[in-house]
């Protein structure tokens, strides 16, 4: 209870337009927070900035896209028109795909001509790993601390 509190009175202070230094090890409330973030491993700082910027920077990471849809495995097999998708996987109950991609603007281009072409329902599609975590991990590997 006291951590929701604790977010709600940050909010207040960034809505009235005051800045707020967090240092924490629990990242996703730092998601959730954080307008910007600096992040640090042994003292030294190895990203800052707002985190898709971050994650955009990140060009030894393929971008994670998550598409649920009505025919995921047939925009896997066309998705991979592209050279800059590496992967694509069936969700488990087979409602959506897991695509990753060295272009994310390639990506979405492709993908909207595959939606229009084929007459495809999309229900939702949103980034997989842009968040403080995910671009934590691909960074430091799990290890060290992160402001």
């Amino acid at each position: 209870m006291a951590r929701a509190e604790v977010i709600e009175l940050f909010r207040k202070f960034a809505e009235n337009g005051l800045h707020v230094v967090i240092s924490s090890h629990i990242l996703h409330e730092v998601d959730i927070i954080s307008d910007s973030v600096i992040m640090m491993s042994s003292g030294y700082v190895v990203a800052e900035g707002d985190i898709q910027s971050v994650r955009n920077e990140m060009d030894d990471h393929p971008i994670h896209i998550f598409i649920r849809c009505d025919r995921p495995s047939l925009v896997a097999a066309l998705i991979f028109q592209q050279d800059s998708v590496v992967e694509a996987k069936i969700h488990a109950d087979g409602g959506g795909l897991l695509v990753a991609s060295r272009n994310a603007d390639n990506f979405y281009r492709l993908f909207n001509r595959i939606v229009l072409d084929h007459h495809i329902s999309v229900e939702a599609v949103e980034p997989a790993d842009e968040n403080v975590h995910s671009v934590y991990e691909y960074l430091i590997g799990g290890t060290g601390s992160a402001v």
